[in-house]
């Protein structure tokens, strides 16, 4: 009895993987360089935060780049491969990135 509802509360659980809040991933980890906004000016482009909102970032074709860099890390930024899986990186890079500061700014 106690290994079905065992059974029960795992199945009924969604992964991890499912439910990540990549927009608040991006702005605990990445808006301290990046900006909330994208463009870097919160204080970021003293530490070397690229402007996301240029067009060359918000490209389509960048999107597997951008996400292997968010895992690898660039320059002074800090690779995130211990915290997302790739599938993550680049959900982070089209949702969050591309989806979200994009719209802003276009």
């Amino acid at each position: 009895m106690r290994f079905a509802a065992l059974l029960l509360a795992l199945l009924a659980t969604p992964l991890a993987a499912e439910v990540r809040d990549l927009k608040a991933f991006y702005l605990e980890r990445c808006a301290v360089c990046h900006g909330p906004d994208g463009t870097g000016r919160a204080g970021g482009q003293h530490l070397g935060g690229r402007n996301l909102t240029e067009a060359r970032w918000l490209a389509k074709q960048e999107e597997p780049l951008l996400a292997a860099t968010i895992l690898a890390g660039r320059g002074a930024m800090p690779g995130f491969r211990r915290q997302l899986s790739e599938a993550e990186a680049l959900r982070l890079a089209r949702d969050v990135i591309h989806a979200t500061i994009g719209k802003k700014h276009p």
